[in-house]
């Protein structure tokens, strides 16, 4: 026990300085090394970088005016839910290989949202600012609202989907008729080619934007697990393969830009995205599919047998 304790004493003045290499390592090693998380959405961006912006600098918050204080509390607020997202995009099995293999240091970064989530609550809870664990509180209670709305919207776009007979509820032709023009139909309209909404271990060519709106939406109905048969029906806006994904979400939006201005990652075959042309007509997307699997058979198959 003393050992520990010795061990806290020595930690606790360079935990700031810690925080900040933890921060900065974890987002080399995603943007750069192994990407698990592509790039988040504008509005993500912004609650990200101001909840762990407040997180980092608090220690030297001190003597400031009470104001600012105050809203430093609120964004660490934030950051709790934000923290709780990770570990469960990651899966909580990331954890336990961090504990096994934490010789390799990449492993062990799965454990930055626990530590810096641990640390938000005990400084709400040890908070000497009147009300401050109220204040902390009152930081989760913008992005509960979000995903309430965004819920709201899910559930019209099923509602709105579910009016069509079950043969045309894939079909575009008969889902652009009916399908909301909303924040959340457009995430859902560009799965696969725009927005990762699906897990995916490869750390090449796949979507390159992150909304965590859409993805807890899709984890409250089990579909973040694009191959396993079935969950494919949590997003009702889901037709095809990429080519024709696209071609119907330009039918959707057709003032929207299909592809992001951004790759995922800069690791292995990333850059690849940037060269894509997708092909905006159903039709040709089904040629090209055919030609593909034509090509296929004969290289299975070279003699046509």
């Amino acid at each position: 026990m003393t050992r520990l304790r010795r061990l806290l004493q020595w930690l606790r003045p360079r935990m700031p300085y810690i925080n900040i290499g933890l921060a900065a390592a974890a987002y080399g090693a995603n943007q750069y090394v192994a990407q698990v998380f592509c790039q988040p959405v504008p509005w993500a961006v912004t609650v990200l970088v101001g909840s762990v912006g407040a997180f980092l600098a608090w220690p030297w918050l001190v003597g400031w005016p009470k104001a600012v204080r105050y809203g430093a509390l609120f964004l660490q607020g934030a950051l709790v839910p934000i923290c709780i997202y990770c570990i469960v995009f990651m899966s909580p099995g990331a954890l336990v290989v961090g504990v096994l293999f934490f010789f390799f240091l990449l492993p062990a970064l799965a454990w930055v949202p626990v530590v810096f989530a641990g640390q938000a609550l005990r400084r709400a809870w040890r908070s000497e600012l009147p009300g401050g664990r109220v204040v902390f509180g009152l930081g989760m209670v913008p992005l509960l609202v979000a995903q309430g709305w965004a819920e709201q919207q899910y559930r019209a776009v099923e509602g709105a989907v579910a009016l069509l007979p079950p043969a045309q509820r894939r079909q575009p032709a008969a889902l652009v008729k009916v399908v909301p023009r909303t924040y959340i139909a457009e995430r859902l309209a560009g799965t696969l080619f725009k927005y990762h909404n699906y897990e995916d271990d490869n750390d090449g060519w796949r979507p390159p934007l992150h909304d965590p709106l859409v993805n807890v939406s899709l984890w409250s109905r089990r579909g973040m697990a694009y191959y396993q048969p079935g969950v494919r029906e949590a997003n009702p806006l889901l037709v095809g393969p990429i080519e024709m994904q696209a071609a119907f979400y330009h039918q959707l939006f057709p003032s929207l830009p299909i592809k992001a201005d951004c790759t995922c990652n800069h690791t292995h075959d990333g850059e690849s995205y940037l060269e894509w042309q997708p092909w905006l007509n159903s039709r040709a997307a089904d040629t090209r599919l055919r030609m593909k699997r034509r090509e296929l058979l004969k290289q299975n198959n070279p003699l046509g047998i």
